[in-house]
């Protein structure tokens, strides 16, 4: 589970969502699908943490595979649920999905399976954030870990990557992804297909923002981690 000092990822498939954890205590970054609530417990347990050590839920974007488990989180523990203000009132409705871009790729058998997936792991009994508290491009959240706010565009209005600069970490949400979600492939950092971004050049132009972060461990939304450099990165995704 722990797939760089301090941070542990979970095992859900394409759906990447992860734990930094300072202090014995714990931030959650993105939260999968409702469905993936009982791998959350579990995964806590193996690390010896609880609910109770929960401090703050943080949210790369109000897409439906990232906001999943937030609200349960939200109720059960009394932690805080941020995202970034552009983003507030979509992660208040349900079943925020690039539909467009997924059904009209449902044919493939990739995207076809991340869909049934998702169905599978209660897309349609997902529960809309009820209180979020919104931050701002270049914020540092005072939760564990305290992330840098980077605001990246394209994917969504409120898309963000989350910068632990004492560690050299980018959780780079949607921003740039290592997996392609119509082929299923493992790639170099990339943007996520033109159909699945709600402004694809933007999302493109966005990307400056990592130019200057230098050599970090990319932690993405979906896909594998990436080591390098992000000038690097950001040139081939291009």
């Amino acid at each position: 589970m722990e797939i760089h000092p301090g941070i542990h990822h979970f095992n859900t498939g394409p759906f990447n969502w992860y734990l930094i954890e300072e202090a014995g205590r714990l931030t959650l970054v993105d939260a999968g699908f409702p469905g993936h609530y009982p791998v959350f417990l579990e995964g806590l347990r193996a690390i010896g943490r609880s609910l109770a050590d929960v401090d703050a839920v943080i949210l790369t974007h109000a897409h439906a595979d990232h906001t999943g488990f937030a609200e349960r989180v939200r109720r059960e523990t009394k932690a805080e649920v941020f995202i970034h203000h552009a983003d507030v009132a979509a992660v208040g409705r349900v079943l925020q999905l690039p539909w467009m871009g997924l059904l009209s790729h449902a044919w493939r058998p990739f995207t076809g399976g991340m869909i049934g997936r998702a169905v599978a792991n209660g897309l349609f009994r997902l529960a809309s954030v009820s209180r979020a508290r919104a931050f701002n491009d270049g914020d540092v959240l005072d939760v564990p870990g305290r992330p840098q706010v980077l605001h990246v565009p394209g994917h969504t209005p409120g898309e963000v990557a989350f910068y632990l600069p004492a560690r050299r970490v980018l959780l780079s949400g949607d921003t740039l992804v290592t997996r392609n979600l119509i082929t299923g492939e493992h790639t170099a950092p990339q943007l996520p297909h033109h159909s699945l971004n709600h402004d694809h050049k933007l999302a493109g132009r966005a990307l400056d923002r990592f130019r200057e972060l230098g050599h970090v461990t990319m932690l993405p939304g979906h896909g594998r981690p990436w080591v390098g450099s992000m000038a690097v990165a950001v040139a081939g995704a291009r």
